[in-house]
């Protein structure tokens, strides 16, 4: 697990570059197409596609890096022991939370498989995936944090 891991998160950060880059030449093409009334329909469609599989790809490798915001004001209340107890089930309830949106995500991803995006032929489920894959990429580092923290 620990040679995978780092391969993961490299392919994470390399995925969630080139699709931005991409997000920003389809946008701009299409704007700029639009002005000279040459409308490129598909590159919005795609350019939103890419666009969930970067916020998912990117919560995943926020999450590594403790960069999401916490609504931590309660637990800060608390000794610093506390703090410590406290931090494994609120771990546990956010993977709980995560699988839950991870299972629906999936169930949607299987029952979209036939609608298309308008500009492309494309089956709306490339976008739907990006919720399972993502849901179970931050479980896998919640799992981490939680062996890190045990293992202390």
């Amino acid at each position: 697990m620990k040679s995978v891991d780092p391969l993961i998160t490299k392919l994470e950060k390399k995925v969630c570059q080139i699709f931005l880059i991409f997000i920003i030449l389809f946008v701009f093409c299409a704007a700029l197409l639009r002005w000279f009334g040459y409308p490129l329909v598909w590159s919005i469609d795609l350019a939103q596609l890419l666009f969930v599989w970067v916020c998912f790809l990117g919560a995943d490798l926020a999450l590594q890096q403790d960069k999401h915001i916490g609504v931590d004001i309660l637990v800060r209340m608390f000794p610093e022991k506390v703090q410590h107890t406290l931090y494994p089930p609120l771990i546990g309830a956010i993977i709980l939370f995560l699988a839950v949106v991870g299972w629906y995500g999936g169930y949607l991803a299987i029952i979209n498989y036939r609608r298309q995006f308008s500009g492309l032929e494309l089956s709306y489920s490339w976008a739907t995936a990006s919720v399972p894959v993502g849901s179970l990429l931050m479980i896998r580092t919640l799992v981490k944090k939680i062996v890190k923290l045990i293992r202390r």
